[in-house]
């Protein structure tokens, strides 16, 4: 039995001496009460009196304290005034009653109420109107019965300010929020019995609210939010509930995803139950993101643990581009070189979370264009599909060979840009698994006026520091002068090509089973024993052995400012090693060739550039540079060691 309904029994008693006035001769009743006390609830110093006339009997009450479950502070100076007490064989009750109290969660308050107490079931109906809370009314109602209760509360323009502090002073702690703005309406219904909430049914809205976190993470700004909801609760004490939500105007900010719901409006839904573990199981949600998303799904949830996420099935419908790199990746990628891409497309698909693991990805691309706007990556029209699948237990990291559940994979593109290079349109066929990438036929992939052919690719362990790949390759010939453009190289001419055999990386270490060979300046390069640690470390240590065959001096001199050389050039730079990408070490011997037949002519700025480097030609150097022979700006010389 509740307060209000104790104390209006109280009154109904006070009223029923009032039908007996006539006989006792009684003008007014009146008595005290020290305390009333409830199960979670406590009035003391209770005052009431009945004065009696020729028409109804009016009533009043005191309560010096009220203490009610929830509240931090007592209510103070609770008056309750009934002009019209009505009292009959059925029931006592009274219409328009005054109530005024104090308290520090509502101000002071003067509300109108509406009791109605029946005498043969006991029924209570209660109705409150005109409760304030900052510039919103509260209206409410509320009935009790053997079998239960039946609640109704109505919120008309109330600041979410006044709200969110009315909610601390309930859950004696700070709120998590703080409002700088915003007007709610908002109704819920609920029915139940003793202290259990069987459902609740509620539907609102929130205009222009502004709301933030104390370390800045969470944020809303003049946001507009609908919200509309059934929560249960079925016998074994899980809390069955549907949720539908609606955003036209505003923004919002969840470190790092920012939302602006004005050029994207949301609509998104859930239907599913809170289990006593307090673990959430979405049976069905669906997510229409304008422009950027529309997804439908069911998921489950524990937040006991460090993944939460412990299931996932989510058919993606389509994935919009640009609203979905807006929206959801370029906060990813604010620190890196992709935070200003263009991009257009889209994508659709299936995801799949079980045990809190990724178990399957399913994605198709449609037209998927991405360009980073400083030529170093570009990819347009891209189309096909990539399928990816857990790793099986029984199949292990360095298996070589495909499972016989393999998927398959296959995309192409129109063209695109990778570090300056440009791609020709190509496509490629591979099948991942777990860590696993392999290629399943050989590719072509033009660049610039040449081509990769692809014959092997194999990686494992990808995304870990054991990553080790194999790769087989024939670079058809590239114009040298066009890799240089790329580049931003000085500009010389020739070709580079060959045969990439048995390129390896394990535990590491990157090794070349072949020699690289390519045509610059009118002559050849080669590149052997070539050893590469730490790629992706602080400090890379690189090794190589690098043989030159008559190039030409006048082709290689002009094309790195060096002053003019005529004449041919061969030599090796053996035992090359390199720390971060500086030279620690190495053996070099560059000589004329024998049979060199060509012209041989030095500039003076070519002589006084090699006496820089020293060792034995700085006296050379040092004479032609000096004296009669400074007027010459060339001379001829015999040959170069």
């Amino acid at each position: 039995m509740g307060p209000v309904e104790r104390l209006l029994i109280v009154l109904a008693a006070l009223a029923t001496l009032a039908t007996a006035r006539t006989a006792l001769a009684l003008d007014k009743v009146e008595f005290t009460v020290k305390n009333i006390e409830g199960p979670a609830w406590r009035a003391d110093e209770v005052a009431a009196s009945v004065v009696l006339g020729s028409g109804a009997p009016r009533a009043e009450l005191h309560i010096a304290r009220l203490d009610l479950p929830g509240l931090q502070d007592d209510i103070r100076n609770v008056r309750i005034d009934c002009q019209s007490v009505e009292v009959s064989q059925q029931a006592y009750g009274c219409k328009g009653a005054r109530v005024r109290l104090a308290s520090s969660e509502l101000g002071g308050q003067t509300i109108t109420a509406d009791l109605h107490y029946a005498r043969e079931d006991g029924a209570l109906d209660l109705k409150l109107a005109g409760v304030r809370l900052g510039g919103g009314v509260a209206t409410g109602s509320l009935s009790l019965r053997e079998h239960g209760w039946t609640m109704r509360l109505a919120l008309s323009r109330a600041p979410v300010t006044a709200l969110l502090r009315l909610a601390a002073q309930f859950g004696r702690a700070k709120a998590p929020f703080v409002a700088s703005g915003g007007l709610a309406d908002v109704t819920v219904a609920a029915h139940g019995s003793g202290r259990t909430v069987h459902e609740a049914r509620f539907e609102g809205r929130v205009a222009q609210l502004g709301l933030s976190n104390d370390a800045g993470s969470l944020a809303t700004d003049k946001l507009d939010v609908e919200i509309k909801g059934v929560v249960g609760r079925s016998a074994g004490g899980a809390a069955p509930f549907s949720l539908e939500l609606r955003s036209r105007a505003g923004q919002a900010y969840a470190q790092p995803i920012f939302l602006d719901f004005g050029a994207h409006p949301l609509a998104a839904a859930a239907r599913g139950v809170v289990d006593r573990d307090m673990r959430v199981i979405l049976d069905s949600f669906s997510i229409d993101h304008s422009g950027v998303a529309d997804a439908q799904g069911s998921a489950a949830l524990d937040f006991r643990r460090a993944q939460p996420l412990r299931s996932l099935d989510l058919r993606l419908a389509s994935l919009r581009f640009p609203g979905a790199y807006e929206s959801y990746l370029q906060p990813l990628l604010l620190d890196t070189s992709y935070a200003a891409m263009r991009t257009s497309g889209a994508l659709s698909g299936h995801i799949e979370v079980q045990e809190g693991a990724p178990r399957s990805i399913d994605l198709g691309f449609h037209q998927l264009t991405a360009d980073d706007g400083a030529r170093n990556f570009a990819l347009r029209d891209l189309i096909g599909r990539w399928t990816w699948r857990a790793e099986d237990a029984q199949v292990g990291e360095d298996e070589e060979e495909l499972s016989s559940d393999a998927v398959f994979s296959d995309l192409q593109w129109r063209g695109g840009l990778a570090l300056g290079l440009e791609l020709g349109a190509g496509r490629i066929r591979f099948s991942t698994r777990g860590r696993r990438f392999r290629l399943l036929e050989p590719a072509r992939i033009p660049i610039l006026d040449g081509a990769l052919e692809l014959q092997t690719l194999r990686i494992r362990s990808l995304g870990t520091p054991k990553v080790a790949f194999l790769v087989d390759a024939t670079i058809q010939p590239i114009s040298v002068a066009r890799l240089c453009r790329s580049f931003g190289w000085p500009q010389f001419g020739g070709q580079v090509g060959g045969v990439i055999s048995k390129l390896r990386m394990r535990e590491g270490v990157i090794t070349l089973g072949a020699t690289l060979r390519g045509r610059v300046f009118d002559g050849a390069v080669s590149i052997s024993d070539l050893r590469l640690e730490q790629p992706f470390g602080q400090w890379p240590r690189f090794h190589s052995s690098i043989e030159l065959d008559n190039l030409d001096l006048d082709l290689v001199t002009r094309a790195f400012s060096f002053g003019r050389i005529t004449g041919r050039l061969s030599g090796a730079i053996r035992n090359l090693q390199l720390f971060n990408w500086t030279p620690v070490a190495f053996d070099a011997q560059l000589y004329t060739p024998a049979e060199d037949r060509s012209r041989h002519r030095i500039s003076q700025r070519a002589v006084q550039n090699i006496g820089s480097i020293g060792g034995s030609s700085a006296g050379v150097a040092a004479a032609l540079s000096s004296g009669f022979m400074r007027f010459f700006d060339d001379f001829n010389y015999e040959k170069l060691g």
